[in-house]
C-alpha cells in the first residue's frame, strides 16, 4: 500500500488498482496497491470523492494502512483498476488550513508558546498551546505575521529523510523516532516540521487567514482559526448576519452599536416600569386574596398572560395570612404554567399535602420548604379545580 498523497498532493483524479475489498457494518472497505485519497488522521480531515462513480463514505487508515469505504451493496474486485477523483473543493480547504497552521505554529514558537495539538472541522481549524492566556495584541500581530508570510509566496515541499539525518533540519517539533524514513514538510525558509498531512504547493494559495477567537482548555488556549476558502465562508456568513441586523434595526453597518446601545436603555427602561408596574398589581392581588381568605378560608387566583415574578411577589406579601392562597400564572396564556402556594404557620402538613395532590391530579412538579412551595404544572387549571387540594381533610 503506497501513499500516493505522500509523493503527490496536487493529484487529485488516478486509477485505482484493488489489493482487497470486504464488507463491514459499515460498507465495502477498499484498498488500493497507490492511494490519493487522504485518511482521516494528524488532525487533518479525510477527503471525500468517488471510486468508479460511487462516492466515497469515508476514508480512515489501520495498521494495514489508508483504505476508503463505500456505501453498502457497493462492489469492487481485487485486480480491478476503478477510475478515483478526489474532491478537489474538500481538498483544498483542507491543505489551505493545514498549511496555515504550520505558519502559526511557528510563529508562536518563535514567541516561546508551543502548540500541542491540531484538530480541524469543516468550518475552521484550531491549536492548542501551551499559554494560559494570549492578549488581543499578540493575536492580532500573529495574525498579521501569518499574514506576511502567505503573501510571500513561499514554496511548500516534502521532504523524506533517514531518521539519523534529523539533527541537519531546523525542525520544530521533534518526533519520537522510531528509526524508519521522515517525511517532513518545509516551508520556504521559515518552517520545517514533520507532518503526513497534504499541504499547499505555495503559501500563496493559502490566500487569507484570521484567528478567529480562543477558548480555555485544560489550563491551556485555543485558538480557532480560519483560511483561504474557509475565511471565505467565514466572512460570507458574519456579513449575512450584519445584513440582517442591519436591516431589522434599520440602519447602516456604521450605527449598529449605537442602535444596540438605544435598545439596551429603552429595555433597562422598560424592566424598571414593568418592576413599578408588578409591585402595583402585586399590592392590589393581595388586598384581594386577603378578602378571600377572610370570606372562604382560602384565595386562590389564575393568571393569564403576565410574568411569573408576579405569583412570587402575591404571596411573599402575606407572609401573615390567616389561610392558605395558591397563585397560578400561565406567562403564555397557554397550558404551560407555573405556581406558588403558601399556608400559614402550623399548616406546613397541608402545603405537603397540596404538592402531592398537584402531582397526583395534574403531573405537576414542585418543591421548596417551610410554608411556601413552587412548581410547574402544563395544565390548564381553573380556581374550581385548585380548591378542594388546599382543603384540609
Amino acid at each position: 500500500m503506497q501513499k500516493g498523497y505522500w509523493e503527490d498532493g496536487s493529484k487529485l483524479q488516478f486509477d485505482g488498482l484493488v489489493t482487497a475489498a470486504a464488507e463491514t457494518e459499515r460498507g465495502l472497505v477498499v484498498r488500493f496497491e497507490k492511494t490519493y485519497f487522504y485518511p482521516e488522521c494528524g488532525g487533518q480531515l479525510a477527503d471525500g470523492g468517488t471510486v468508479g462513480g460511487t462516492t466515497i463514505a469515508g476514508a480512515q487508515q489501520d495498521d494495514a494502512g489508508p483504505y476508503v469505504v463505500l456505501p453498502p451493496g457497493s462492489s469492487a474486485e481485487v485486480g480491478q483498476s476503478l477510475f478515483c477523483v478526489v474532491d478537489a473543493e474538500r481538498r483544498g480547504r483542507h491543505t489551505q488550513l493545514h498549511s496555515a497552521q504550520h505558519i502559526l505554529s511557528r510563529l508562536l514558537d518563535d514567541r516561546g508558546i508551543r502548540t500541542l495539538s491540531f484538530h480541524m472541522t469543516e468550518e475552521e481549524a484550531s491549536i492548542e498551546i501551551e499559554a494560559t492566556a494570549v492578549s488581543d495584541s499578540v493575536l492580532t500581530e500573529v495574525e498579521d505575521a501569518v499574514e506576511r508570510a502567505i503573501w510571500r509566496c513561499l514554496p511548500v515541499e516534502t521532504l523524506v529523510v533517514d531518521a539519523a539525518d534529523i539533527a541537519a533540519y531546523d525542525v520544530r517539533k521533534v518526533p519520537e523516532l522510531a528509526g524508519g524514513p521522515l517525511r517532513l514538510v518545509r516551508i520556504g525558509d521559515l518552517d520545517t516540521n514533520p507532518c503526513g498531512g497534504t499541504h499547499v504547493a505555495s503559501t500563496g494559495e493559502i490566500g487569507s487567514f484570521a484567528i478567529v477567537r480562543t477558548d480555555k482548555v485544560r489550563g491551556n488556549t485555543r485558538l480557532y482559526f480560519v483560511a483561504g476558502r474557509t475565511a471565505t465562508a467565514y466572512y460570507r456568513r458574519n456579513d449575512a448576519v450584519l445584513r440582517e441586523i442591519e436591516r431589522q434595526l434599520t440602519c447602516g453597518l456604521g450605527d449598529i452599536s449605537a442602535s444596540i446601545a438605544r435598545l439596551q436603555q429603552r429595555d433597562h427602561d422598560a424592566a424598571r416600569q414593568v418592576k413599578g408596574l408588578l409591585a402595583m398589581a402585586a399590592d392590589e392581588l393581595a388586598h384581594q386574596a386577603l378578602d378571600e381568605i377572610a370570606s372562604h378560608g382560602v384565595a386562590i387566583m389564575v393568571l393569564d398572560g403576565v410574568p411569573t415574578e408576579l405569583a412570587r411577589m402575591v404571596t411573599a406579601k402575606l407572609t401573615s395570612a390567616s389561610g392558605p392562597l395558591c397563585v397560578v400564572v400561565y406567562p403564555g396564556g397557554g397550558t404551560d404554567g407555573q405556581f406558588v402556594c403558601s399556608v400559614p404557620t402550623g399548616s406546613e402538613a397541608l402545603l405537603a399535602t397540596f404538592g402531592a395532590r398537584m402531582k397526583e391530579s395534574f403531573g405537576a412538579r414542585s418543591g421548596g420548604a417551610g410554608r411556601v412551595i413552587q412548581g410547574k404544572v402544563d395544565t390548564r387549571m381553573t380556581p374550581d379545580q385548585l380548591k378542594p387540594l388546599l382543603v384540609a381533610e
